[in-house]
């Protein structure tokens, strides 16, 4: 009896680590400012049944986000849900933890290191960059950091396209990873 139900319990927990992320668990809009964004690109990163983060891009409606995310005069967001954190890294990755040296004080640049260091699944991460206000980096809602600069958007999408140009990066990706409701 004990090894039935220890095999019904281990078929319970690999049933459920199969089942797909929903696209419902990411928001169709995010209001930034006083603009509404609308989801352009939604994708989860998995390693093979694991659900790692899901993620998403958020831009004016009806815009082309590789416009938008380069044009200091337009909001943009990108929200990720952490979903496992086995495989989260303890630190900010290298490449990216050298561009925020770079671009944020020191003051600003511990608050990220911090709330790095404490994210657990469940979290989320919104960046977000409204003109005026600049970029707002929230866990959960919670502020974690502020910059009034556009040139970090600018930085970090530089990084994150891996020596690839930036728009064809973006096309790539959003092609790849449309929003689908």
């Amino acid at each position: 009896m004990k090894r039935v139900l220890v095999l019904a319990a281990a078929c319970a927990l690999v049933a459920l680590l199969l089942i797909p992320v929903k696209a419902t668990s990411i928001p169709t809009a995010l209001q930034i400012g006083n603009q509404s964004l609308a989801a352009a690109s939604c994708a989860t990163r998995d390693t093979l049944w694991i659900h790692h983060f899901a993620a998403a891009l958020y831009v004016p409606p009806r815009e082309q986000p590789v416009i938008v995310l380069q044009d200091p005069k337009r909001p943009k967001a990108v929200q990720v849900e952490i979903l496992n954190k086995s495989f989260l890294p303890r630190d900010v990755p290298q490449k990216y933890r050298r561009t925020l040296e770079e671009q944020l004080d020191a003051k600003t640049l511990n608050s990220v290191h911090s709330a790095w260091r404490s994210l657990n699944a469940g979290d989320r991460i919104t960046l977000a960059y409204a003109p005026g206000p600049g970029l707002t980096l929230s866990v959960n809602e919670r502020v974690v950091a502020t910059t009034p600069d556009h040139g970090i958007v600018e930085a970090l999408l530089k990084v994150w396209a891996e020596n690839e140009p930036v728009p064809e990066r973006v096309n790539r990706i959003l092609a790849k990873h449309p929003c689908r409701r």
